[in-house]
């Protein structure tokens, strides 16, 4: 016998799970978007991260600036980086609605998508808490050049920081596994299914790049609107 109380936290679960769809990759564009300091800055379309190779200098040492910055960094890199952090739990909500959604029309496309999706997350938050850590080296009481090796070895790829980085792109694969399914299900028009993986497969080629990367969420959201809009999903 089920209990009284299943339906109010039926409903309850699918307006979190359609709440989510939204708040995600809103986040996402939001913090990757805040990487740059203006609107110009955003609109300069290149293959480089804005704190990391810009402005003839190497990523070490234009990190090395960000961080003993008079701010230590949080314009730059903290602040845009905690709505990303923020977003990853967000997203794995998302990916397991989508994929109870999904399960009905494609029960295999739905379980690897949602499980691709949390496990990318929770690396990416690995990752995230790597690199929102590294600005406490721009407090230590020495100069510049006494800190460039340190911060040459920290955003070197390497180690357990390159595995987590590489593990962490599954969150995108898994969107896009689900992607797949929400074409195929016709749950929502075919239309949002293409901006759900042309969003994802985006990020994925300009991985680093910030204003590439807001793109990708906000076609992300875009696609998720049309189902985070309808109240009761298709079986």
């Amino acid at each position: 016998m089920s209990s009284k109380n299943a339906p109010a936290v039926s409903r309850t679960l699918g307006a979190a799970g359609r709440w989510s769809l939204i708040v995600a990759p809103l986040a996402l564009a939001v913090g990757w978007a805040l990487s740059y300091r203006s609107v110009g800055d955003f609109f300069t379309f290149d293959f480089s991260a804005p704190y990391t190779d810009s402005g003839g200098k190497t990523p070490a040492a234009e990190f090395l600036a960000t961080i003993t910055a008079p701010d230590g960094g949080f314009r730059e890199l903290i602040l845009p980086h905690i709505f990303v952090y923020t977003a990853m739990p967000i997203l794995i909500a998302a990916g397991l609605y989508l994929a109870s959604v999904l399960f009905p029309t494609a029960p295999w496309r739905a379980a690897i998508g949602a499980a691709l999706t949390a496990i990318g997350a929770v690396y990416f938050v690995g990752v995230l808490g790597a690199w929102l850590s590294f600005p406490a080296v721009g407090r230590a009481r020495t100069d510049t050049g006494t800190l460039l090796p340190v911060v040459r070895e920290l955003v070197k790829p390497q180690g357990m920081l390159l595995v987590s980085t590489m593990l962490s792109v599954l969150v995108f694969i898994g969107l896009i596994v689900l992607g797949t399914a929400l074409y195929q299900s016709r749950i929502v028009p075919r239309w949002a299914a293409v901006l759900v993986i042309a969003g994802n497969a985006l990020i994925l080629a300009f991985a680093g790049t910030e204003n590439w990367m807001t793109i990708g969420s906000l076609s992300l959201l875009a696609g998720l609107l049309p189902l985070a809009r309808t109240r009761a999903p298709a079986a």
